[in-house]
């Protein structure tokens, strides 16, 4: 994998500057794509340190705000326009759990895990040829979710955080089974992947007596962000993984895992792809 040009994002901190680590080690160029420019900045010279063979760089990236996802999308379609080369791996791993409704009651796991990385997946997508990968950073959170869509909207749900995390996270493994069904034919490997129970600062949003509990645990009982991140460097670099044959769509500890039965649903995959491509104004 030599100087590949590819993305992650929430790659400032935790799992996602480990996978810019391991990308990196495999000699990719990798933007990072953040909403804290400054946490970004120094996860990079971090990451410099390391002397690792690839290299990296920061470019900002507010999933929350769609118009911030349009404006990098476009300047990196412009930048790999210009150095000719095409999109290699996307891996969408920012996330946020246990956060607050946004601006007008919205649910922000559904608006930031979800329509942010759809939309941006689906601009950059002209900028992939075969051989190109897209992780989608899911958890195995996914089996407690729950998804209706009607009239070409999906239902709101629940106040809770659990609820809606777990919802935002079916949203992530329904969106790759639509993908892989959409990229047939193409070359391009779509799959969604499980880091399991790592200790990363996501823990900061949580209600504050379980954000202190999972705090205090984390260090005992929990992956490092390193452990974390080794599913979507597989899924991202593997030459076990080839669009000549299925690919799995739901990963944990690097093996296929069977994803919840509504992940399966095909009919409410092609739903949510028509409710989120509706949702961020986005046409085909």
């Amino acid at each position: 994998m030599e100087k590949q040009y590819c993305i992650v994002t929430g790659a400032n901190a935790g799992i996602g500057k480990e996978i810019t680590a391991g990308l990196m080690a495999k000699g990719a160029h990798v933007v990072m794509a953040c909403r804290n420019m400054d946490a970004c900045s120094v996860a990079q010279q971090e990451l410099h340190q390391r002397q690792l063979p690839g290299t990296c760089q920061c470019s900002r990236l507010d999933l929350a705000d769609l118009q911030s996802v349009r404006s990098f999308a476009k300047q990196q379609q412009q930048e790999l326009q210009s150095s000719k080369q095409p999109l290699r791996v996307l891996v969408n791993n920012a996330g946020v759990m246990g956060v607050g409704p946004g601006p007008g009651g919205a649910d922000q796991h559904l608006a930031v895990n979800h329509f942010g990385p759809f939309l941006l997946t689906n601009l950059l997508l002209p900028c992939m040829e075969p051989g190109s990968r897209i992780v989608n950073v899911a958890s195995r959170a996914h089996y407690w979710g729950r998804l209706a869509v009607k009239d070409g909207c999906v239902v709101p749900g629940w106040s809770n955080w659990f609820p809606q995390y777990a919802q935002s996270k079916l949203c992530n493994v329904l969106f790759t089974a639509e993908l892989q069904r959409r990229l047939q034919g193409r070359g391009i490997i779509a799959t969604s992947v499980s880091p399991g129970f790592v200790n990363t600062t996501i823990f900061r949003s949580l209600p504050p007596w379980l954000g202190s509990l999972a705090t205090a645990l984390a260090p005992s009982i929990a992956r490092t962000p390193a452990e974390g991140a080794e599913v979507a460097v597989y899924a991202a670099t593997s030459s076990e993984l080839s669009a000549e044959r299925p690919v799995p769509l739901f990963l944990h500890d690097c093996k296929a895992t069977p994803p919840a039965k509504l992940a399966e649903d095909k009919q409410l995959a092609a739903d949510l792809w028509a409710a989120s491509a509706a949702a961020v104004g986005w046409k085909q």
